[in-house]
């Protein structure tokens, strides 16, 4: 029988240091709890123990801090935000059923010798699980003790029996506190022998065993084989004898704290379910909830009785005629409270307000009769309606031909705009954050569903989904209000939707034949590189592959390198850089790898996905960045190449049709002029007003020359600054980026801060106001979430600080493309023109028109994007027109 017995402070240490900052919405930290609950997992599943337990320190003073005053005494507070998650872990724990032991005047490493000691005189083995080498002394042939490392949010255990101890200390187990008496623990501030080190430490209880063996066999030590003949060591040895004493009882784990411990009542047992599942519902951490198989607390078996309190009822009916329709025209007109369709669309449930407080639900699907005129009725723009994921219905609908007007509420992105960090804004998860109740699956666990058949069970679940989607907006709205975000929902966020649909819907046109020719064109060029670099290299290798690269470059071509890793030689991109001029096949390495990704990703990857109307048609993601900003995939055509000249070509593939032509209009610097706006700097501002080189004048100003004088190098790095200074750049960052050391970029970051002392403010403001709100917020109200800030963890602090300063400039930038976007779409659709929005791609916009509408589309473009927004400098606008993307832009 095995019982595993962890560490519970050390683990929980660990998990804390080694797993990213993690929230939840209500700005609880958790990544400690959520680093030690995996770990915990893979430690059941490495060892499959019959019995598992944790133990704890408690707070209070020790046996040994009344022994020796400086125990421990150089340890560090514990965190704020971990000490937070103390409390959440043991109520996991105790979820669980995990038993937790913890004593007060007593170490957690005490508790784990006791059990060790118990298990063993109950025939059981024991593995101990630690971070803390100090429990080495534990192991013998009953106890194996496990050391746990966490890094990266990656685990790895070590197992430790007598014989792997032997081989890398040379002396049993027990002797570790012999090795602590002489050499100290600098982490448990236990003193040791002053003078005396870890190598010395070794030779000496290799040789003698114990440090009373040692010190009886004194002054002669000298004289045996291995000791280090260090001057000086037998007087530090004999000046140090009490602490060596002292240190080696500190060091001791004891072995029989009054505990009151049987191994067999830590037998492994499921956890409470429901608890659990609170729990992890209110932690977000929605993969453990399906890691444990958790499902929601039993309802009482009542037809929807998960929903509660205020939350909408439903009647399940079916339109099957032409008094239904009428009944159900008659109740849409009067106010939908939400629709939710299957993934098909062959389904669709609409939950509507009877005006007394309950809902009356109607379905339909295709077998229905009627099932396209009551679709058709619903997608009537003057009949309002709700729904969840709005966009994507509404290119759903796009695609059967349907109306896309009438909605007026999202519930996920009004939960987004409340937390635009959370993990899900799934419906489910959304309903039990923020409701308390989960929506029904359409399973038969609740019995609600068990007499219906699965097609019935399936419109069962929409209608449930439906009236959770009102429920939420019923929740949400004061929320919205409360936060100031109701605007951003019903006038930027709402109204973005069917935009974004039909651009969706349009697609861009490619032209496959060229597509095809240039990814033949890169294969020849990636052959002949590949050629030269097996020349270079004396022989062939798999370039792709990092091990056989390393292997050419370090142990054969003799390049300078750092150590090895775990994986082998590092040959990331940065790693070439700097080796690219020790040797000319290192160019052609960065060279291969540039063209193969042309190749792969683009060449052969956007071949893939053209349409049979010979178009790609992206999904737009309006939920997926803190900042605002709208993300593309499947494919992601804002990642299009630009700067490099075969990156062009890939833009030369994306085609108007015969007759038609693109318009690319593009803002000018909108970040540095909603920096100039936001922060209010006087010199800044000037210099947009009298629509001036900002680059240029930023180099004049930090430089103090004039701007004629400025050099084209010099300008370079200022627009380096100017960008930078709006992501938050770090004076190493700056220095990569333009080739000068750290001292010196840091030199033109300070100066720059001086010479721009209103953008100066403006970030120490941005900072100091974050920290005291919890939120950076854009001009347009939308909020993200702080609480990096409050970190004691340095490299989480100055992250948070870089966010709180850009996050502003860069939401509000997109804020207004986002406006600019819906204003251009209505311009379009009121002119009459046959032209239409195909793409977005940061601060830029393409529309497709016929050629005759080119001059009109272009000076709407422009009037409409420099007209979103009213700042103090202007907005400025370049558009172009051209045959491709390449040449409009």
């Amino acid at each position: 029988m095995k019982l595993v017995a962890l560490d519970g402070n050390s683990i929980v240490n660990r998990a804390f240091y080694g797993v990213r900052t993690l929230t939840a919405s209500d700005g609880t930290p958790t990544n400690a709890v959520f680093g030690f609950i995996n770990i915990l997992r893979r430690i059941v599943e490495e060892e499959q123990p019959e019995a598992l337990c944790v133990t704890f320190d408690l707070p209070e003073p020790t046996f040994r801090h009344l022994q020796y005053g400086g125990y421990k005494a150089t340890r560090h507070k514990m965190p704020e935000e971990l000490a937070q998650q103390m409390p959440i872990l043991k109520e996991t724990l105790d979820a669980m059923n995990i038993p937790r032991y913890e004593l007060a005047g007593w170490e957690a490493d005490d508790l784990l010798g006791t059990i060790s000691r118990l298990c063993a005189e109950a025939g059981w083995e024991c593995v101990v699980c630690t971070g803390d080498r100090d429990s080495l002394q534990l192991v013998s042939e009953t106890t194996r003790v496990n050391l746990v490392t966490t890094k990266m949010g990656q685990t790895a255990t070590r197992p430790v029996t007598p014989e792997v101890f032997r081989e890398e200390y040379g002396f049993e187990p027990e002797r570790m506190v012999d090795l602590k008496a002489l050499m100290g623990d600098a982490s448990d501030n236990i003193p040791g022998v002053r003078g005396v080190g870890e190598k010395t430490a070794l030779a000496l209880v290799r040789l003698y065993g114990t440090v009373e063996e040692l010190y009886a066999h004194m002054p002669d030590i000298l004289q045996s084989p291995g000791v280090p003949a260090k001057p000086g060591l037998i007087k530090k040895l004999e000046e140090g004898r009490e602490s060596a004493a002292m240190s080696k009882d500190l060091a001791t784990i004891r072995r029989t704290a009054p505990l009151d411990f049987d191994p067999a009542a830590n037998a492994v047992r499921p956890p409470d379910n429901d608890k659990l599942y609170a729990i992890f519902s209110r932690l977000e951490f929605r993969k453990l909830i399906e890691s444990y198989a958790l499902t929601p607390p039993a309802a009482p078996a009542e037809p929807a009785a998960e929903f509660t309190g205020e939350c909408v009822t439903v009647e399940l009916s079916e339109l099957a005629g032409e008094e239904e329709f009428r009944r159900f025209r008659e109740a849409i007109l009067k106010g939908v409270n939400s629709v939710r369709f299957s993934r098909d669309m062959s389904r669709f449930a609409v939950d509507v307000d009877t005006g007394g407080g309950d809902g009356l639900g109607f379905t339909a699907d295709e077998s229905s009769p009627i099932w396209r005129r009551a679709l058709e009725a619903l997608c009537d723009s003057n009949v309002r309606k709700q729904g969840h994921e709005v966009k994507d219905t509404l290119r759903r609908l796009g695609e059967m031909g349907l109306g896309l007007g009438g909605w007026e509420f999202d519930s996920a992105l009004a939960a987004y705009l409340l937390s635009p960090t959370g993990s899900s804004y799934e419906l489910g998860d959304l309903t039990e954050r923020y409701c308390g109740f989960r929506v029904s699956d359409g399973a038969d666990e609740s019995g609600q569903f068990s007499l219906l058949e699965p097609g019935e069970r399936e419109t069962a679940r929409l209608l449930s989904e439906a009236a959770a989607v009102a429920a939420l907006r019923e929740t949400l709205e004061p929320k919205l209000q409360a936060a100031g975000l109701q605007k951003l929902l019903y006038e930027v966020e709402i109204p973005l939707c069917p935009v974004l649909a039909r651009m969706e819907l349009a697609g861009f046109l490619v032209d496959e034949r060229a597509l095809r020719e240039f990814g033949a064109v890169l294969s020849a060029q990636i052959d002949t590189l590949s050629a030269e670099i097996f020349d270079l290299a004396g022989e062939t290798f798999n370039i792709n592959s990092p091990k056989q690269l390393g292997h050419v470059l370090f142990d054969k071509l003799l390049l300078p390198t750092q150590k090895k890793n775990q994986r082998g030689y590092s040959t990331n991109a940065d790693v070439l850089e700097r080796l690219r001029p020790k040797h000319p096949i290192v160019g052609k390495v960065l060279e291969f790898r540039e063209l193969a990704k042309l190749k792969s990703t683009y060449a052969e990857g956007l071949g893939k996905v053209i349409s049979p109307d010979g178009r790609i048609h992206t999904s737009f993601q309006m939920t997926a960045t803190a900042t605002g900003r709208l993300s593309s995939t499947e494919p992601n055509l804002q990642n299009i190449p630009i700067r490099r000249e075969l990156g062009g070509e890939i833009r030369k593939m994306f085609v108007a049709p015969e007759g038609w032509v693109l318009v690319d209009a593009d803002y000018s610097q909108i970040e540095l002029r909603v920096l100039a706006h936001m922060s209010g700097d006087e010199h800044m501002r000037a210099a947009f007003l009298a629509n001036e080189d900002i680059h240029r004048m930023t180099a004049s100003q930090v430089l103090g020359k004039a701007p004629e004088e400025v050099t084209a190098r010099e300008r370079s790095h200022a627009k380096a600054v100017n960008f930078g200074i709006v992501y938050g750049i770090s004076a190493f960052s700056l220095s990569e980026d333009i080739g000068v050391s750290v001292a010196e970029a840091r030199e033109y970051i300070n100066t720059y801060m001086t010479t721009y002392s209103g953008v100066a403010k403006f970030m120490e403001e941005s900072v100091a106001r974050a920290k005291e709100t919890g939120v950076a917020v854009t001009m347009y109200g939308r909020r993200r979430p702080m609480p990096e800030l409050a970190s004691s963890n340095f490299n989480v602090r100055s992250f948070g600080e870089r966010v709180a300063r850009n996050m502003p400039i860069q939401g509000t930038a997109a804020d207004i493309m986002k406006i600019a976007m819906i204003n251009v779409s209505r311009a379009l659709e009121a002119s009459g023109l046959q032209a239409r929005l195909l793409l977005q791609v940061h601060d830029e916009l393409i529309v497709e028109c016929p050629e005759a509408e080119a001059e009109a589309v272009r000076d709407i473009l422009i009037r409409e994007m420099e007209g979103a927004a009213a700042l103090s400098v202007p907005l400025t606008v370049e558009a172009h027109i051209g045959r491709n993307w390449h040449e409009a832009k």
